[in-house]
């Protein structure tokens, strides 16, 4: 496992195919989705690097019910006694162990190949487990004064992205984008319609850094160049 990455101060990336992001609290330390099912020991390994420990884990964030980003919330949960967090609309899928609800390939090759892949393999589920507390739209939390929640539908309907102002403004998108080697939309979406509309809503955001879920992130002037792409492309 290479060493989780810093994005600006206590806000820590442990890259993988899927991103897992670590953030620093006033109460210990908050986990952004959880990777794949088996992701928990590479997890307790980041925190241990940045110089904390398992059990300052106090919270576990899920940007939405798929299984790649809550694969691994209830292993964590249970080795931290962490809280678990998610958006209400997400809540029982997550609570159930399933995920990815009737979805269409968004427009690309690339898109609709993996679409297909995932409609013919799909993807395991994970370990149900109890939903701690609800995040809603403009949710200011106690642990991390300068973040907010941000409801984006659209490629799953309880999708939420995390908005922190320190460090010149930092945006965790969920899976409203990627980045394989430039900005593009995710695989799927529930709705394309609603999605096109949440980036729209993120790009009245301000942020130096934007951190996807899946590739590396973008550190300087983000909100623009995410402005441009979101008026040109999707």
């Amino acid at each position: 496992m290479s060493a989780p990455q810093s994005i600006t101060d206590g806000i820590h990336v442990v890259r993988g195919l899927v991103n897992i992001y670590i953030v620093e609290t006033t109460d210990g330390c908050a986990v952004i989705d959880t990777g794949f099912p088996g992701s928990t020991s590479k997890i307790i390994k980041a925190v241990t690097a940045i110089g904390r420990k398992p059990n300052d884990v106090r919270h576990i964030l899920i940007s939405h019910a798929h299984p790649d980003h809550m694969g691994s919330a209830g292993s964590l949960k249970r080795e931290t006694g962490a809280a678990v967090w998610a958006h209400p609309i997400d809540a029982p899928l997550i609570e159930a162990g399933t995920g990815y609800r009737h979805a269409e390939a968004c427009p690309g090759i690339r898109n609709k190949v993996v679409a297909g892949l995932l409609r013919r393999f799909g993807l395991p589920n994970a370990e149900p487990m109890h939903v701690d507390h609800l995040l809603q739209e403009g949710d200011s939390l106690p642990f991390a004064s300068d973040l907010s929640v941000i409801h984006v539908p659209g490629h799953c309907a309880g999708q939420i992205a995390f908005h922190f102002k320190r460090g010149g403004g930092v945006l965790i998108p969920a899976d409203t984008c990627v980045n394989f080697g430039r900005m593009k939309l995710p695989a799927t979406a529930e709705d394309l319609a609603q999605a096109r509309d949440s980036l729209r809503k993120l790009a009245a955001y301000e942020f130096e850094a934007l951190c996807f879920m899946h590739g590396p992130p973008l550190l300087v002037g983000a909100d623009r160049k995410f402005r441009t792409w979101v008026s040109t492309n999707p």
